[in-house]
């Protein structure tokens, strides 16, 4: 739904500047439809090149180039149009894309010389009070010779609303520098919490990391976490305090089977050898870490072992788990086995999971799928272990969601006795 919206609001804004700068040629019902299309497909240009693995239009170099191409176009079939005010008209189209990429989910504005991708995080990529508006007004427009001021009302209160969150994300960063000057601010990030109308940001000092939310009039701050990793503090708790000392292993994940196998078994993931840490600064391993020697153990409920294996043996990189977590069972080959993903952190995208099952002689073995890494999912209900969406009683598919393109990729897997082929 988020990516229909998206797209969306790059139409809307796209043929609203159409509507503005080309208006006056457009004095029928077929001729503002025609103007405000091309006016749309303008705003939504800049993608183009995503579905071919490249960014290259979601430059400023290409704007202009863009403008050109649809002005040239619309004149041949609204000949009596000014080439020039056309060019300019979808020039400021394609502009609105780049613009609102750059106040939402960031664009690479100085593309293919720098790669960098530039952000000043306002609004939410699906943002429906940037879209409401604009839609509203173009759609009684579109119906009304004169509805030029309609939909520059329209445009107007998008831009209030999108002016009144910068004010309002200015004065938070200022307040949240006065209030840490003392403590020298080395970095701060603020952005719009998807999830609720507020800000969220991150702030890191010389002796701190900083986590919090803030009222979208950022007249009321709330300390989520702050964490000092002060280097004289540490030195003086690390000479003060006794070391801390473990006994025996730590288990990350304990499922228990009986809803499952009918059986009083549990399967744990236990970290045998290795070592427990904690970062705080801004990451995917923000948190506590645990890193080492990982193993998959089958146990009854008198605490009997039935089966062990190590679990980095099925990896060719060290495994680190940053969180405890469940396993996601079910039968994905149809032999009347658990099955369940381990996974790793992989992108910002996603993860790569290994597939494993608990066989009938007790003895987990991994089920081959998706090369040597795994399959790399987007998943929403874990990092560590998720569901897999099932076809039919062997087979299931994947789903990634792909930057380059803003696009889900599905694959599906299917079993042919001995692994999974992807189709």
């Amino acid at each position: 739904m988020d990516l229909i919206i998206h797209t969306l609001i790059h139409v809307a804004a796209g043929a609203g500047a159409a509507y503005l700068f080309g208006r006056a040629y457009a004095d029928s019902l077929g001729k503002r439809s025609l103007l405000l299309l091309f006016g749309a497909i303008a705003g939504l240009a800049p993608d183009f090149t995503k579905f071919f693995g490249d960014l290259l239009f979601h430059s400023v170099f290409f704007v202009p180039l863009i403008g050109w191409v649809l002005a040239y176009s619309y004149s041949k079939v609204q000949q009596e149009v000014s080439f020039k005010r056309m060019w300019l008209t979808f020039m400021i189209s394609a502009g609105t894309h780049l613009l609102i990429d750059y106040i939402g989910n960031g664009a690479a504005l100085f593309y293919p010389l720098i790669d960098r991708e530039y952000e000043f995080s306002v609004i939410d990529r699906d943002d429906i009070f940037v879209l409401l508006p604009l839609l509203l007004s173009l759609s009684i427009g579109l119906w009304i010779r004169k509805g030029r001021y309609l939909v520059l009302a329209g445009v107007l209160t998008t831009c209030v609303y999108i002016g009144a969150l910068a004010y309002s994300k200015a004065d938070l960063e200022h307040s949240l520098m006065e209030r840490y000057k003392q403590d020298h601010v080395e970095s701060l990030l603020t952005y719009p919490d998807p999830s609720g109308r507020h800000w969220r940001f991150m702030l890191r000092t010389e002796t701190a990391a900083v986590f919090g939310r803030a009222s979208l009039l950022g007249n009321r701050i709330e300390i989520d976490n702050e964490s000092s990793f002060s280097t004289q503090r540490m030195e003086k708790a690390e000479a003060d305090a006794s070391p801390i000392t473990v006994a025996g292993t730590m288990t990350l994940s304990r499922n228990d089977m009986i809803a499952i196998m009918n059986k009083p078994y549990f399967i744990d993931i236990e970290l045998v050898n290795g070592i427990y840490s904690e970062d705080w600064s801004p990451g995917p391993f923000m948190g506590p870490n645990w890193s080492g020697e990982f193993q998959l153990v089958l146990r009854d409920d008198l605490g009997n072992e039935l089966s062990r294996v190590a679990l980095n043996d099925f990896y060719t990189d060290p495994l680190l788990f940053n969180s405890t977590f469940e396993l996601s069972f079910d039968d994905y080959n149809g032999d009347g086995d658990p099955d369940f993903t381990i996974g790793q952190y992989g992108t910002s995208n996603g993860n790569y999971y290994k597939l494993f099952t608990l066989t009938g002689s007790n003895e987990f073995q991994e089920l081959e799928a998706g090369g040597s890494e795994g399959l790399f999912i987007s998943a929403v209900d874990s990092t560590y272990s998720t569901g897999l969406n099932k076809l039919n009683d062997s087979s299931f598919q994947t789903d990634y969601y792909d930057n380059s393109t803003g696009q889900h990729v599905k694959s599906t897997f299917a079993w042919d006795g001995k692994k999974f082929m992807k189709q």
